[in-house]
């Protein structure tokens, strides 16, 4: 015995638009210019770090007032500076 066919006809409203509730959206009204250029020859990196190590950084970069990338940059230009690499 066949089932019967679902109709989904009537869940979805096209032709209204949603209520704007006040919280923006993820995404909304961000455009391509709002985006950081990259710099040039510039790579993306990811890195994972164990908890204690991230507490550090992030206590660091607020009472020192820079970014994580800023701190990470100058530290592993130091190391590779010393390594002769």
């Amino acid at each position: 015995m066949a089932k019967k066919p679902v109709a989904l006809d009537g869940l979805l409203n096209t032709t209204i638009r949603p209520t704007d509730t006040g919280i923006p959206q993820r995404g909304a009204g961000q455009t391509p210019q709002d985006k950081k250029p990259k710099r040039m020859g510039e790579k993306r990196l990811t890195l994972a770090l164990d908890g204690d190590t991230y507490k550090r950084l992030r206590m660091h970069a607020a009472e020192t007032d820079l970014t994580h990338q800023a701190i990470l940059e100058v530290a592993l230009a130091e190391y590779l500076k010393r390594a002769n690499a």
